[in-house]
């Protein structure tokens, strides 16, 4: 019973799941469920899935989150995860094992409100409401798989929770098969989540615009040419999101990252962290990302550094995402330390922004505690389904010169007050997306859908990124450009092959569960 240790904890806290207040945004969960009369009402239903928004990906969003950044290239913390920014990262390591634990508990805790939806609903909770929540369900398992996916290739799939209760050494499946597990899962969601909803609930938008994403990684997985039908898939899906949901992106790019536009119109899915919520329930990364200078008295010790290449992404007149992303000297933040006017930064270095959300005061109404912050995070935003668009309009042509796809790339520029481009070719769009979702923990996931489709192109952008590089002093001339002094780099220099790109599976794991060494075998699939 100890074998495949990670799921086994997750259904244990999968059994769990809590009831919630009317305010799904706004109040701490309160009190656990009887399992054989909870799902007595739509109104319950609501209640049983809201805990799919945090405490399932709790263990992700700390540290965990920040080394999928550093991944990236988007921040280096020397003395906490450098590894992982040098991608040297090993099967003992924690942050590794915890970001499995996290994805599968969001897979148990998936599976057991599917479950329930499908057994245990009374006569008084209605198709819709049913349909409803085991869509979210669904959306949530596909998001858990789909970072899975892309961290460490073949993954276990399960949809039952005692069936790895009695037979807990499985082997891995095949990726081919993952993607149409995840597939299945998001083409539910999206046919049975309505278009608007409670404020912060999945609508069938998240699940158009992740399921689009899907479709695009797939098309380019094997290398060679990008699949013309996924492609196709990817661009409808994404059609349909741009022009039939009336979303639109936030006006302002730095407001996206502040707790008061927390579940925006432009957020389609986040984890929504409870304000002074119970350990499990909140976000842990606020001491982590703050220093003191604008925590007002809350214990933060501060942000990591900003990588000397990543800096570099930025267009001269790109101020307002890199503002917004990092601290450099000379910016200003209204948003921050209000009680006195607001904050300057001018230290002589360079850290990150999202996530340093201020004091607890007038900053943020008081929801700020030492490892506690309100602000949500995303999972997937509407400008990310813009450049998805692009990407995939751009498919397998050197440029791409007009149409829809180039439109919605240009939206993203143009809300970052910075000129259009006439066209656009696939190394633009690496470069924008990575401005763009800086800090979101979400672009390594991006540059191993890439790397499938571009091995070669990807490996050496990567060991071009001088990865554990930092800057001795960083400030600013009189025309704002950036002036680096002493540069001080890695004892050897970083060199990524084809091998490291994915994750090793957690030792401990491996011990549990051995089939995790042998080859993936196909999935099962009942239905």
């Amino acid at each position: 019973m100890k074998k495949l240790y990670i799921p086994l904890i997750a259904i244990a806290a999968a059994s769990c799941v809590a009831s919630c207040s009317d305010d799904f945004l706004e109040k701490l969960p309160q009190g656990n469920y009887v399992d054989g009369t909870f799902y007595v009402s739509d109104k319950a239903l609501e209640s049983a899935t809201s805990v799919l928004y945090n405490r399932p990906w709790f263990e992700y969003n700390g540290e965990g989150a920040l080394c999928i950044s550093s991944l990236a290239n988007e921040c280096f913390d020397a003395w906490n995860f450098p590894q992982f920014n040098t991608l040297q990262v090993t099967a003992l390591d924690s942050h590794l094992s915890n970001i499995w634990r996290s994805f599968y508990a969001v897979v148990t805790m998936s599976n057991s409100v599917i479950e329930a939806c499908e057994t245990k609903a009374t006569a008084d909770c209605t198709e819709e409401g049913i349909h409803r929540a085991i869509g979210e369900a669904r959306l949530m398992r596909a998001a858990a798989y789909f970072y899975a996916l892309r961290l460490w290739g073949p993954v276990i799939l399960f949809e039952h929770n005692q069936e790895i209760v009695d037979n807990p050494v499985r082997p891995l499946n095949k990726e081919e098969d993952v993607f149409k597990f995840i597939i299945r899962d998001l083409e539910y969601a999206a046919e049975y989540l309505p278009e608007s909803w409670i404020k912060g609930r999945a609508t069938c938008w998240a699940a158009k615009a992740l399921l689009a994403k899907v479709y695009l990684c797939r098309s380019g997985w094997n290398g060679g040419n990008r699949d013309e039908a996924d492609l196709e898939k990817c661009k409808e899906l994404c059609e349909d999101v741009c022009t039939k949901s009336g979303l639109k992106l936030l006006p302002t790019y730095a407001d996206l990252f502040k707790y008061k536009f927390n579940n925006n119109e432009e957020s389609l899915l986040a984890m929504q962290w409870v304000p002074l919520g119970e350990w499990g329930t909140q976000n842990t990364l606020y001491s982590i990302l703050s220093f003191s200078d604008i925590s007002g008295g809350v214990a933060a010790w501060g942000s990591p550094f900003a990588p000397l290449e990543m800096l570099d992404q930025y267009e001269h007149s790109d101020t307002i995402r890199r503002n917004a992303t990092y601290f450099t000297q000379h910016s200003f933040y209204p948003e921050l330390c209000m009680d006195k006017g607001g904050y300057h930064y001018d230290k002589e270095n360079a850290q990150t922004k999202k996530g340093a959300i201020g004091g607890p005061d007038d900053d943020n109404d008081g929801y700020v505690a030492p490892m506690s912050s309100p602000l949500n995070t995303y999972i997937i935003r509407l400008a990310d389904t813009y450049l998805t668009y692009a990407e995939a309009c751009l498919g397998n042509q050197e440029k791409l010169t007009g149409g829809p796809g180039l439109e919605y790339f240009n939206k993203v520029r143009e809300r970052a007050m910075i000129d259009p481009k006439t066209s656009v070719t696939f190394d633009d769009i690496i470069r924008e997306r990575r401005i763009e979702f800086s800090m979101e923990y979400t672009n390594w996931y991006e540059y191993i859908t890439w790397f499938k489709w571009k091995p070669e192109k990807i490996l050496n952008m990567i060991n071009n990124q001088e990865r554990g590089t930092r800057a001795d002093k960083i400030k600013k001339d009189s025309d704002g450009e950036l002036i680096i002094e002493g540069i001080i780099q890695p004892t050897s220099p970083v060199v990524v092959i084809a091998s490291k790109m994915f994750m090793p599976y957690p030792e401990n794991d491996v011990i549990q569960n051995p089939l995790l060494k042998a080859e993936p075998v196909s999935y099962n699939f009942k239905d």
